[in-house]
């Protein structure tokens, strides 16, 4: 099966950078679809049939509304397609230069719309911009009006242009412990201690009193037999190679903003990005996968513009970056999940406390899970306390899942509580503590209308807790 984007040129590379994650779906099984018909190359309607596949989009209902049966819909493409089959057997495919064309269209479009990420719905409004689809004359002959059915979609993403998140939770100020105390716990944590040892290290080697992400960088690479490093090199990126375009940097120009720190601007945002992977995927302490995370969600400074210069599919790599922490399978990064998950459901693009509330009820096998159940708290319940908190949105919801500044805390106070407990994860009990210690939030306003309250869960907690001798 076709696991990743692949017979792409290093100049193609950057084509994909922005796209989201339905959209790079959309792609790799467009790459499926044209082996499954023996074709040499991937055209445009390999990607039509494969945005196809979702029916519960927008493009799906969009057919609907003219009264265009979606499977003689398929049916018809796949016979357009039949016609392009080679002789011998296929298994490796290229992009055909119209695909290429529809995915310059497509970042063109997400631009005139004002979208920071290329969707799957901006995919298919390029298609149709495709002279020799030849779906396009099908389905006039048929008496679709084609131009009318463009302009209508069009119209519906254009209206979604100026959305703003309308999270209860997303106007709260989040409460900063961007301080010296955070950053030191983060230096002094046994996992990053090396790293930032070796990376002081190297400041007098390069005449530099401030740390920044070129020797955060260097001394990750240094490790040659951690998992991190294995995963750059297979992209190229080495302790040599970096130190070789290290070399050419001649300002340390892009570290700094307007201030000089003990570490440069730059850095801290990368730390503190990092920081937030962290907690959000349950990590106790940082791992220089998660800076590596932090480095290329920042996009900024002498590191992450070295980098650049690999020409590395950055969606690629922060999908393998995240294998190994994946790979530990803790309660709160399948608990993020599953709230990401009821995010989409009801088609909202921010995960507030409430869902994160649903996810340890959904996760079902925690602690924290079998006292709310005790409680009396189920899925369904929860589920409509909160739809009517919150409401659903339309199908139309961001692909790209934020936190409100409330779940921000919430996970905050939840690493806080672990590292209190000199535990190395955090679980979920210490999520729902850490609810718990929220009064005025969604989470416990939904609660409380499931007759629940915050000192029956401590002390639910607290006797299961003493039951399993914790």
């Amino acid at each position: 099966m076709v696991e990743y984007i692949y017979s792409v040129s290093l100049k193609d590379i950057n084509l994909f950078e922005k796209f989201t994650e339905k959209a790079i779906d959309a792609v790799k099984s467009a790459q499926i679809y044209a082996i499954e018909f023996n074709h040499e190359k991937i055209y445009p309607e390999h990607l039509l049939l494969a945005l196809l596949n979702d029916s519960n989009s927008i493009i799906v209902k969009t057919f609907s509304i003219y009264k265009i049966p979606i499977e003689d819909l398929k049916n018809t493409i796949k016979e357009i397609l039949n016609k392009r089959a080679v002789v011998k057997p296929v298994e490796f495919v290229v992009f055909s230069d119209s695909s290429k064309d529809v995915f310059v269209r497509t970042l063109d479009i997400a631009k005139t719309l004002g979208n920071s990420y290329v969707k799957a719905e901006h995919l298919f409004l390029a298609i149709w911009d495709c002279p020799k689809l030849e779906l396009t004359k099908v389905l006039k002959e048929e008496g679709v009006d084609v131009d009318a059915m463009k302009a209508m979609f069009y119209n519906v993403l254009s209206a979604n242009k100026h959305k703003k998140p309308k999270h209860p939770e997303i106007i709260e100020k989040r409460r900063r412990n961007d301080g010296n105390d955070t950053i030191v716990s983060l230096i002094e944590s046994a996992d990053s201690a090396k790293i930032f040892d070796r990376a002081i290290a190297k400041l007098s080697t390069s005449n530099y009193e401030i740390l920044g992400t070129e020797q955060i960088m260097q001394s990750i690479l240094e490790d040659e037999n951690s998992d991190i490093t294995k995963i750059l090199s297979e992209f190229g990126i080495t302790a040599a190679s970096f130190s070789e375009k290290l070399k050419e940097v001649s300002s340390r120009q892009a570290e700094f903003g307007d201030k000089q720190i003990i570490f440069t601007p730059n850095a801290l945002t990368v730390l503190m990005r990092a920081l937030d992977i962290v907690r959000e995927s349950g990590n106790a302490s940082i791992l220089p996968e998660h800076i590596i995370l932090g480095l290329l969600k920042s996009k900024k400074g002498i590191a992450y513009n070295i980098l650049k210069e690999f020409n590395i599919n950055e969606y690629l790599l922060e999908e393998k970056v995240l294998q190994p922490i994946e790979k530990q399978k803790n309660e709160t990064l399948y608990i993020m999940r599953l709230a990401k998950q009821e995010a989409r459901r009801i088609g909202n693009n921010v995960v507030g406390s409430e869902l994160i509330l649903l996810g340890i009820v959904l996760e079902a096998n925690s602690i924290a899970a079998e006292v709310l159940r005790d409680l009396g708290v189920i899925v369904k319940d929860a589920r409509d306390v909160i739809e009517e908190l919150i409401g659903s949105g339309d199908d139309y919801a961001s692909n790209e899942i934020t936190f409100s500044q409330r779940a921000k805390l919430i996970l905050e106070d939840a690493w806080n509580i672990a590292k209190s407990k000199n535990k190395t994860k955090t679980t979920a009990d210490d999520l729902l503590l850490a609810i718990c210690n929220q009064s005025d939030s969604l989470a416990m306003k939904a609660l409380s209308r499931l007759g629940v309250d915050a000192l029956e869960i401590r002390q639910g907690l607290k006797n299961k807790m003493s039951c399993f001798g914790i």
